[in-house]
Formats: structure tokens, C-alpha cells, sequence
């Protein structure tokens, strides 16, 4: 039985220069804290999330209930958090409260059983660790993640996945890449920008643009051509006009607007020509007929992924099992509220057979929570942005020292 001492609430900035929470647990000796990342682009059925200042306020509030139990394990003290928000969608507490809490006993739990917090993870989604996640880098970043004075790319994530099961072979050949792009953009007198990823912001009409720019490094560098699938984030609800049932978009520069049919060639298009190994959010988060019709098109060989669709909620992710729209499932613990919630989408998509990709938010902070995660449940794939930004970067070297710490 845990008996927490004191529960501590501060205010911390994050990878965009915005306010986020970050909670302190203290057990005897033992100390732990946890800070919350925040997204721009937002399922509307996410959880909900208080103001950083009001989420401080609850913790202070609610801090003498949880002082005056002893937890069991995480689901005990998750479940007790459940209790006092009693709510579907966390309006009482917030996301931002509920997770910094139990992200941070996550971790003094396995500070007091001397066992790592992949460890603890493994033993709650009952798996095995042992397999490292593909990684995910945001190299080219558009959309949201963009100011529009800088007329950015339609889609928001243009994704680089090294083709390694070691995240240090992996983050080599990543920085050795973007070396290379770095100067190819340079040589093409373009000004070097960075999106809220860490990317780098690309101008031009073509959603092409940012899987052309890998390609042309592809073809030229013997030593790397076949060691790299893309991946292609989307996020079409940004993109939805739902008056005119099209998707518009207007990067300061140009206006384009695609219907549904239109939209489901570009993506099986790229599919056809480059090495594409994922599709996020193609449509918006609430067209499943249209999500369904491009996975029985592609979802042979894409992994189509769902994230506004299915918000880490295991209702949700049931009826994307009904309509057999998605293959695959991101996994972001602030979509949900809690670890346990979170650890019930995964492996809930784990027995339908789908992969899953752990994932970070725009607005990110120092807290390598994820990457433990990824590797306890032995997830397919983890996607923390450009490894140029240190809160993302932190989230790769957790995976190393994992590596590391196994050999």
C-alpha cells in the first residue's frame, strides 16, 4: 500500500512558450513528478482540460482526499481520480490534473518497487518489453503546426521512419538525413524556419512538396535509399468545411479546396509512389464511411491510422472497429485522462490485431513518460517530432538508455 506524503502543483512552460502543469509526488524518500504536454490540433472528443491556472487550483483542492488514502497499484489510484471527477469526459478534474497525478504515481510506484516505469507498464498491459517502436520523426511540419504567414504545406506531418529496430541506429540516421535536407533547402536559397514540431516549414502548393524533398535525398544517397518508410500526418478536420462537405486550404497564398473523392486519390497516390508506411487522419474525425472506403483501398499496405477519430477512447475505438475503417491506433495519454485509461485503448487495439503508435503533442514538455510507455507495451511505432527540439529529443534518448541498459 502507497500512503502519498504530499502532492505539489506547478506551472512550467512548454515546447511553444505556453503555460502546462507539472505535478510532484513524494512517498518517505521517494519523489516523482510529471508534466503534461498540450495539442493545437484537437479531436473534439478529447478530453477536457481546465486552464493551467484552474488545473493548479484543483490539485490544491482535491490534495487532502488523496493524502488521506493508501493506493494499492496504479489502477487503485486511478480509479480513485475517476471518483472524484465523475465524468465522461474529465469536465471536473481535467485532463491536465488527472494525468500529471497519475503519471507521476506511475512512476513513485515503480521508484518504491525498485523496477523501471516501462516495467510497471508491462505488468498493467500485460506484455512482454523487449521490442523497441519504430520511430516517427516530423521532419517537414505544415498545417496548424505552421504560422499561416509563412504558408505552410496542407498536410501537418511529414514523417521520415528509419527502417531499425535499435532507437540509436535509428536517431543516427535520422540526424544524418536531416543534415542533408537542411542543406538541400539551403542550396535552394530557401530561409530555415521551424514548425511547433521542431520540423522544418516548407513552402508551396503540391501536398507533394514535403515526401518530394526525402525522395530527391533517397535518389541521390546510395548509402540510405531503401533504409526509410514515410509517413503522412494529415490532420484533415483542420482542413473540413462541413457546410460545403470539401476540404479547404488557403496557406496565405493559394486556395485549394478537394472533395472527398479528390482527397481519397491524392492519398492513394502517394501510396502508389512513395514508400508510405502510414496515413493519419485522413478525413475528418466524424466521416467514417469515408475512412472506411479508403482502408478497403489501401489498408493492405498503409497503415491508416486513427487519431481525432478514436482520441485514445476505447468507445470510440470500438466503433472504428465496426465500421473497419482504421488498421491502426495513435495513443496519447492526454486524449484520455489517466494511465490505466490509456493503457485499456491499447490493449483493446492490440486484440483486434491493429498497431499502435504512442504519441506526443505539439506543445510539449521534458517528460519522457511516452517513451516508456511505447516500450512497455511493446508498441509498433512512437512519434515524438523532430529530434532539433530537446522535448522531443528527450523522448529518444529515454529509448536509448532503455537500449542501453538491456545489451
Amino acid at each position: 500500500m502507497i500512503k502519498i506524503d504530499s502532492i505539489n502543483a506547478a506551472i512550467i512552460t512548454d515546447s511553444r512558450g505556453e503555460k502546462t502543469i507539472e505535478a510532484a509526488l513524494s512517498s518517505g524518500d521517494f519523489e516523482t513528478k510529471a508534466s503534461v504536454p498540450c495539442g493545437k490540433s484537437k479531436g473534439e472528443n478529447e478530453a477536457f482540460c481546465h486552464t493551467v491556472e484552474k488545473s493548479k487550483q484543483i490539485i490544491s483542492d482535491i490534495m487532502p482526499k488523496i493524502l488521506a488514502k493508501g493506493y494499492s497499484d496504479q489502477n487503485d489510484f486511478d480509479n480513485f481520480l475517476l471518483k472524484l471527477d465523475q465524468t465522461e469526459n474529465k469536465a471536473t478534474l481535467g485532463v491536465n490534473v488527472m494525468l500529471s497525478l497519475s503519471i507521476a504515481f506511475c512512476r513513485l510506484y515503480s521508484l518504491i518497487n525498485h523496477q523501471e516505469v516501462y516495467t510497471t507498464i508491462s505488468q498493467l498491459a500485460e506484455t512482454a518489453p523487449g521490442k523497441f517502436p519504430l520511430l516517427f520523426f516530423n521532419l517537414i511540419n505544415g498545417g496548424l503546426h505552421v504560422p499561416k504567414s509563412l504558408f505552410p504545406l496542407p498536410f501537418q506531418e511529414y514523417l521520415l521512419i528509419p527502417k531499425e529496430n535499435s532507437p540509436k541506429s535509428s536517431l543516427e540516421k535520422v540526424f544524418s538525413f536531416i543534415k542533408i535536407l537542411q542543406e538541400n533547402l539551403v542550396k535552394k536559397g530557401l530561409t530555415i524556419n521551424y514548425g511547433d514540431e521542431g520540423g522544418f516549414i516548407i513552402t508551396g502548393e503540391n501536398p507533394e512538396i514535403g515526401f518530394q524533398s526525402f525522395q530527391d535525398i533517397l535518389n541521390k544517397e546510395i548509402v540510405i535509399k531503401d533504409g526509410f518508410y514515410f509517413g503522412l500526418d494529415a490532420a484533415a478536420s483542420s482542413l473540413w468545411r462541413k457546410e460545403q462537405k470539401d476540404y479547404f486550404w488557403n496557406n496565405g497564398q493559394v486556395e485549394h479546396s478537394w472533395n472527398i473523392d479528390e482527397l481519397t486519390n491524392i492519398y492513394q497516390a502517394l501510396s502508389e509512389k512513395y514508400p508510405l508506411l502510414s496515413i493519419e487522419d485522413p478525413f475528418n474525425q466524424e466521416s467514417w464511411g469515408d475512412w472506411a472506403n479508403l482502408n478497403s483501398k489501401i489498408g493492405n499496405k498503409v497503415w491508416l491510422v486513427g487519431d481525432d477519430l478514436t482520441v485514445t477512447n476505447v468507445k470510440r475505438i470500438r466503433q472504428a472497429k465496426e465500421q473497419d475503417c482504421i488498421n491502426a491506433v495513435l495513443i496519447k495519454p492526454n486524449q484520455i485522462g489517466t494511465v490505466s485509461e490509456t493503457l485499456d485503448a491499447v490493449k483493446l487495439v492490440k486484440s483486434y490485431g491493429w498497431k499502435t503508435i504512442v504519441s506526443h503533442r505539439s506543445g510539449e514538455t521534458n517528460d519522457s513518460f511516452i517513451a516508456d510507455l511505447a516500450f512497455g507495451v511493446g508498441a509498433d511505432g512512437l512519434k515524438a517530432g523532430s529530434p532539433l527540439q530537446s522535448q522531443r529529443l528527450v523522448k529518444y534518448t529515454r529509448l536509448i538508455e532503455i537500449e542501453k541498459s538491456l545489451q
